[in-house]
């Protein structure tokens, strides 16, 4: 990963985040009560919420980074 990619954790993060939808779902297919509805509600629509946030904040922070990497010279592999 080169300085200041976002990049490539970004995508990591989208990945991971779709794991966990898939896992999610299969777990919702045995494990559907009370509690379940509870931890959905408490725990991952607050974090897909925040991610849905942060995406285009990274995006937009990502393409600062890109421009000033342009205007002040290439950054160094790491």
């Amino acid at each position: 990963m080169k300085i200041a990619d976002l990049n490539t954790g970004a995508g990591q993060l989208r990945d991971a985040i779709e794991t966990l939808r898939q896992a999610w779902g299969d777990t919702r297919a045995y494990w559907n009560d009370a509690n379940s509805l509870n931890f959905e509600e408490q725990h991952l629509r607050p974090l897909a919420s925040d991610l849905a946030s942060a995406f285009p904040a990274i995006d937009q922070l990502a393409s600062v980074l890109n421009q000033a990497g342009r205007e002040c010279g290439p950054w160094e592999d790491q």
